[in-house]
């Protein structure tokens, strides 16, 4: 504790502005290449002010929502006391890299010891809408309370779930020092050399790819790896028999679709096989027919669209 700052912004707004200024432990899989919602170019764009900071979706509002919900649960499974004080937006800084910080959601008293600032582990809440196993923690919510044990200069902690509002689990989740260690040394790497130095972090998505590169450059070609032509060959082959069990899908629906008439279902032995029902009438805006007889307003209200890279298999 003795190399950890504590800062307690006067609001929300003060907080987030804190956050900017350094790598928190919700960003740190993504560093490490194990969000599977971000990439470490994705954020790396996110810190540097190219993209703007993630709008605050419904499901994040409810989780941060529903932390007290989970917080319960977690004291009436465990018993043990989580520290009221720690509910709050708050962060623990290195002090030695000031860049390393982490917000909490609680701390709690170490069971069977004496309540000072040496005997606290770290709670994580979460609420998801997936079935977790407590044996294969997703691999991002592990390295966020890896990195928190480690910034705080705690050396337990715990990590509670809340799956679909009906299934609740915990696991109590030690520091591993040499774990840590590394989450550091990438940590760090990653704000000297891409946010401090500028230096843009490689794609390892397609998302990525088009991000940097929406358009393509005429004329330019590139001469590929052996490993990509396996990769190209590979995908001739499926695309090819996709090709053919599609086909043949056809042509089971259509042996199938001419044995309705004007029924609206198909049967055997009592048992549905098939329905085939019109869809309700709708109405559509005829675009083609207005451009006809009003050019004018076409005109007024057109705009162009970028297009987009469309990729074929030669």
């Amino acid at each position: 504790m003795n190399n950890v700052t504590i800062i307690k912004p006067k609001d929300r707004t003060e907080w987030l502005e804190h956050r900017k200024s350094g790598i928190g432990s919700s960003e740190v899989a993504s560093i490490l290449g194990l969000n599977p919602f971000e990439t470490p170019y994705q954020l790396w764009r996110r810190k540097q002010g190219i993209d703007p900071a993630k709008d605050e979706t419904f499901a994040m509002k409810a989780g941060h929502y529903l932390e007290d919900a989970v917080t319960m649960f977690w004291a009436d499974e465990t018993g043990r006391e989580v520290i009221k004080s720690s509910a709050g937006d708050w962060l623990y800084r290195s002090a030695e890299k000031p860049f390393m910080q982490v917000s909490p959601d609680r701390t709690f008293w170490l069971p069977d010891m004496p309540k000072n600032n040496e005997n606290k582990g770290i709670l994580e809440c979460k609420t998801t809408q997936k079935t977790i196993d407590a044996d294969d923690l997703p691999k991002h919510w592990f390295v966020q309370v890896q990195y928190q044990l480690g910034v705080s200069g705690f050396e337990q902690g715990s990590l509670a779930w809340l799956s679909s509002g009906r299934e609740f689990g915990y696991k109590d989740i030690a520091l591993v020092p040499n774990f840590f260690r590394w989450i550091s040394e990438e940590v760090e790497r990653f704000w000297t050399d891409n946010i401090i130095g500028g230096q843009e972090p490689e794609s390892t998505s397609v998302e990525d790819v088009v991000t940097k590169y929406a358009r393509h450059t005429d004329g330019k070609i590139i001469e590929t790896t052996e490993e990509i032509l396996q990769a190209y060959t590979e995908l001739k082959g499926v695309k090819e028999e996709l090709k053919k069990l599609d086909e043949r899908k056809d042509e089971l629906e259509a042996k199938i679709k001419l044995t309705f008439g004007d029924a609206e279902a198909i049967s055997y032995c009592g048992q549905t096989l098939a329905t085939w029902k019109a869809a309700k009438d709708s109405e559509k805006f005829d675009s083609k027919l207005f451009c006809k007889e009003h050019p004018e307003l076409e005109r007024q209200y057109t705009m162009t669209v970028p297009g987009s890279r469309r990729f074929l298999l030669k």
